[in-house]
């Protein structure tokens, strides 16, 4: 029997001091509801969970869940928790560091982490590096610009080509991402970005056009098994926006962007467990965007047609056990999206 904590940063009050986006607290409710419904079947450990009450006032009782609430003591109780457990399912924005952050405060208090390592997350987490490291070993990703403030925008146009995305080099999901459709909006998409996310380092991206997907895997550190490809929603003119997805999605580039996403993987060390690939679908390619060292929304989808438990996986898969891949049975489709759960989130915080 393990002792593991389930920790979903944002509706732990990981970003109190910040303003929290309705989207990403709904994200964050989402992928903990989900997971916790996966774990607690699995009577063999017991379950512990920080909530912050502003932003998640009420879990079902369950009498194999030990609800912990965060005050104003985020660290110091998350802390507390991983020293009395031996695990800890860790779920949070890669963003100002904060999932290398608490990932380290496992590591460094010698517990399991139920995912990737600092290492892995790090590698990920900055997407110039994840860029890198993507070119290094061959891997189809779009041309990657740090932008620093002295960067002339029309040198910076001229050398993506158009359109060009500006987003932070450690956002997650559609979170402050914009798009310069030509030269003329280039300046000004900079200055709204760097508005939007204040502080952050930015990076002009080469815009791929296609389908926005997403691959989710297990992955032990060295092998790893494609689960689903799943159809991701993003829409918008000057900046994207993710409302959802649905899961499985069929491509005649199924097999490439699988193929990719184990690439990823044998490219980027430290990546385990749960891990979510961002990819475009031109005509002819998998092209991949960006790397999600945990569990993304996608699982929510992933789990209602996973004839399999996916949290028993993941636990399998960080033991170093990966299941046969003809064992892996898909049934049905779901969808999943943000909007109605978005809604809920905002209203819980008044």
């Amino acid at each position: 029997m393990m002792k593991i904590v389930v920790h979903e940063s944002i509706t732990a009050g990981g970003l109190s001091g910040s303003p929290v986006a309705g989207a990403l607290l709904a994200e964050g409710r989402m992928m903990l509801e989900a997971l916790l419904a996966d774990l607690l079947p699995l009577e063999a450990h017991q379950l512990s969970v920080q909530i912050d009450r502003r932003y998640l006032p009420l879990l079902p009782a369950h009498p194999g869940l030990q609800v912990i609430d965060s005050g104003n003591n985020y660290y110091q109780c998350l802390a507390q928790m991983v020293e009395d457990a031996d695990a800890a399912f860790l779920i949070a924005p890669e963003t100002g560091g904060l999932l290398e952050s608490i990932t380290g405060i496992v590591e460094a208090c010698g517990k399991l982490v139920l995912g990737s390592s600092t290492a892995g997350i790090k590698a990920a987490g900055d997407k110039t590096l994840t860029y890198r490291l993507l070119k290094a070993s061959g891997i189809p990703t779009p041309r990657t610009l740090r932008l620093r403030p002295t960067d002339d925008p029309a040198l910076v146009g001229q050398e993506l080509g158009y359109p060009v995305v500006v987003k932070p080099i450690d956002g997650v999901g559609c979170h402050s991402v914009f798009i310069a459709r030509r030269q003329s909006e280039l300046e000004r998409t900079i200055a709204a970005a760097r508005r939007e996310a204040q502080n952050a380092t930015l990076l002009a991206q080469a815009y791929i056009d296609g389908v926005h997907v997403s691959v989710s895997l297990l992955t032990d550190g060295s092998r790893s098994l494609p689960l689903t490809l799943n159809l991701q929603e993003i829409s918008g003119r000057s900046r994207l926006r993710y409302h959802g997805g649905s899961v499985p999605f069929d491509h005649p580039l199924r097999a490439l962007a699988f193929r990719r996403a184990e690439e990823v993987v044998r490219a980027i060390s430290g990546l385990r467990g749960y891990v979510g690939i961002d990819l475009v679908l031109t005509d002819h390619d998998a092209v991949v965007i960006e790397v999600n060292p945990r569990i993304t929304t996608s699982y929510v989808g992933v789990r209602k047609v996973l004839r399999q438990n996916p949290a028993a996986l993941i636990l399998d898969a960080m033991a170093g056990k990966l299941p046969d891949p003809a064992a892996i049975q898909i049934v049905g489709s779901a969808q999943f999206t943000t909007r109605s759960c978005e809604m809920s989130a905002l209203g819980s915080r008044q």
